[in-house]
């Protein structure tokens, strides 16, 4: 992402959710209603991106949470090894970037930040994988050029494997 320099942070009381839009209502009242209550309470955690000279302003955001995937709708990939029991992932619920920053790199930048997240997790509770519920078709396309692989049975559900989302890391 260039010209913009922010920062991540845990969503809290001082950002500004009111004068985000990301162009789908969905989202924006997700974030400007329950995001911070949802984070605080220990359901799925909400992380900003924030200008590093205006850190109320929320630029984007994604959420995380503990999950697991039946192990017969697993990808082999994200399954080789494991038992054959639920399989341990992590939910990237929502990501969402305000309309005027989009296409700027942001989004990218998040799901890479969102993987690491989980990667340093995973080393210490487990976990092999995101587990992506995409809004639409473009969406579910933004994320398979990431590595995602859609599930057979529900198209707009995506599994990124953990060590496919650590070489998109590197890769930078």
């Amino acid at each position: 992402m260039t010209g913009l320099s922010w920062e991540e942070a845990p969503i809290g009381r001082t950002h500004n959710r009111s004068g985000f839009d990301c162009g789908d209502a969905d989202l924006n009242t997700y974030l400007q209603r329950y995001a911070r209550r949802n984070h605080e309470s220990g359901g799925a955690k909400c992380f900003v991106a924030v200008p590093i000279d205006a850190p109320t302003r929320i630029l984007g955001f994604y959420t995380l949470s503990p999950a697991s995937l039946d192990y017969a709708r697993t990808p082999a990939v994200a399954k080789k090894g494991l038992a054959r029991y639920d399989v341990p992932v992590f939910m990237l619920g929502r990501l969402a970037v305000d309309q005027h920053e989009q296409g700027r790199g942001l989004g990218s930048a998040l799901l890479l930040r969102a993987a690491e997240r989980c990667i340093r997790v995973a080393q210490h509770v487990g976990g092999v994988a995101l587990l992506i519920d995409a809004k639409n078709d473009r969406a579910a396309s933004w994320y398979e050029s990431y590595g995602a692989l859609r599930l057979a049975d529900a198209p707009l559900s995506l599994v990124l494997p953990l060590a496919v989302a650590a070489d998109a890391v590197r890769r930078g």
